[in-house]
């Protein structure tokens, strides 16, 4: 899990509490996931107690009312000839690192909620969405040529090597790559967005699924309200900030750079656009007002995995991840799932996560990041100076390569585009600012170069590919001994 607001002036006494990682598994307290030999008895086990529905054959999830029940049906199955296997429904959150930014020097380091209880919000760029009323799936408008205006102020894109390529042929069936965006959902009626979405041919106006709402409309509901949470004690200390702090638009954020229709005049440009790839939007994130606000789960993660396996995606971009002990991490069901991918040739990309820790030497690293799977490539964030961002995790086993992650442009909610979360004033009038940084916005760097370079090569599988990204990374001082290849993505050398 990441550690989502951090002083990067000093300790900030209330601020440094909001969704610090936790040293422990973050999991539902009231579901387990089962994988049975029957359903012989099944029911009689969970009496009174719960409920269970069909995950995946005889993965069954299963509900409970209270944690104390929980527990009880879980002494009773673990009894049970009949069940194979007990895993908790482990949590995530994306890795998005939001540290406050201050547009002048402070002499004192330690500040108190006083500083930040009555402040004033300037801009918070997005737009709130609030209930079910969330927009239908349009078709997408005729597109117009042209540059793409915000290109130039793209800075991860001039270190990534990117190619000044023609488009690639869209007619050849090879060419089609779609890359499924696991996460928050994506406002898939951006301006920028809605010609590169995957759309399911026989119905034109599936572009995903939610699998946290079981909706046919994954959209990236919005919900960051700073002022609010300021202004709210329990939420300034860190101890429920699901009413406020949830969701900036963190997966239109990253579709942006795995996607965004190139030379259509408008905003920037994805990574993975000259092939013109379809974005496959995937939710598996609960929204304000949920129990799991801000979180997603296995349940759904599984879904949206199988979802994109069965719809012929070849790339996964996953953004997120949860700090798990490793014994845990390998009774989880996300790993099988995943395993499912590589079996179908599905190269996943994932963030390593931020907390500026080692992952080969910790007890409880991030994970789906730190599972050891050869379809697996997982992402440190760099900065514009090629330094690994101080707060990216790394290792140098198990974090392959990095990418841009710091103050990074792309597209938001509400067809804006931004670098910036929101800025705001301090009660004392200081100007300070949340930037979009986080090993969340390396991965769909990544995702969207390994679209373009599969196809240009498309008679590879997933194993060849991930081999161009890393041998081919542009050797960098700061991340030598901290990622496996060395480097930073070079997207001109992998194409080649």
């Amino acid at each position: 899990m990441t550690s989502f607001l951090n002083s990067s002036v000093g300790a900030v006494l209330f601020l440094s509490t909001f969704f610090v990682a936790q040293a422990g598994a973050q999991v539902s307290k009231t579901e387990l996931l089962v994988r049975i030999k029957s359903d012989r008895g099944l029911h009689q086990m969970l009496g009174a107690f719960g409920s269970a529905s069909t995950l995946d054959g005889d993965l069954k999830t299963i509900r409970a009312a209270t944690p104390a029940a929980l527990e009880k049906i879980r002494k009773q199955l673990s009894q049970s000839a009949q069940v194979d296997r007990i895993s908790p429904n482990f949590l995530y959150r994306p890795a998005l690192h939001v540290s406050v930014k201050l547009s002048e020097p402070v002499r004192s380091t330690v500040w108190s909620a006083r500083d930040f209880g009555m402040g004033s919000v300037i801009a918070l760029l997005g737009e709130v969405v609030l209930g079910s009323g969330v927009p239908d799936v349009l078709l997408p408008p005729q597109q117009k040529s042209g540059s793409d205006p915000l290109l130039s102020q793209d800075w991860a894109m001039s270190k990534i090597g990117f190619p000044n390529v023609e488009m690639l042929d869209f007619t050849k069936p090879q060419s089609q790559l779609i890359t499924a965006v696991i996460d928050t959902g994506i406002d898939y009626n951006h301006e920028d967005l809605i010609a590169a979405l995957w759309r399911n041919p026989n119905d034109a106006k599936e572009i995903g699924y939610d699998f946290a709402h079981n909706s046919n409309k994954p959209y990236d509901i919005v919900q960051f309200d700073v002022e609010g949470c300021f202004k709210d004690p329990s939420c300034a200390t860190g101890a429920d900030q699901s009413k406020f702090i949830v969701n900036p638009g963190h997966g239109t954020h990253c579709a942006g750079h795995v996607g965004a229709m190139a030379n259509n005049s408008l905003g920037i440009e994805g990574v993975g656009s000259k092939t013109l790839t379809q974005i496959m939007g995937l939710k598996f994130f609960y929204d304000v007002g949920e129990e799991k606000a801000g979180q997603g789960d296995d349940v759904a993660a599984i879904k949206s995995i199988d979802y994109a396996i069965r719809n012929g995606a070849k790339i996964i971009s996953a953004s997120w991840g949860g700090r798990v002990d490793r014994d845990d991490a390998e009774k989880s069901e996300l790993k099988d799932a995943l395993i499912r991918a590589r079996d179908a040739g599905v190269l996943v990309i994932i963030a390593a996560g931020n907390d500026g820790v080692d992952q080969d030497e910790i007890a409880n690293p991030s994970y789906p990041a730190a599972y050891d799977l050869d379809n697996i490539v997982t992402v440190a964030a760099t900065d514009q100076n090629d330094n690994l961002a101080d707060f990216s995790s790394y290792g140098l086993k198990s974090v392959h390569i990095g990418a841009p992650g710091v103050k990074i442009l792309s597209t938001t909610v509400g067809n804006k585009y931004a670098d910036v979360i929101a800025k705001f004033h301090t009660s004392s009038g200081k100007e300070a600012q949340v930037d979009w940084n986080g090993t969340s916005m390396a991965t769909p760097i990544v995702a969207g170069a390994a679209a373009l370079i599969w196809a240009k090569h498309p008679g590879e599988n997933y194993h060849q590919i991930r081999d161009r990204i890393l041998k081919n990374a542009r050797p960098v001082n700061g991340l030598a001994g901290k990622v496996s290849s060395g480097g930073v993505l070079d997207v001109s050398a992998a194409l080649k």
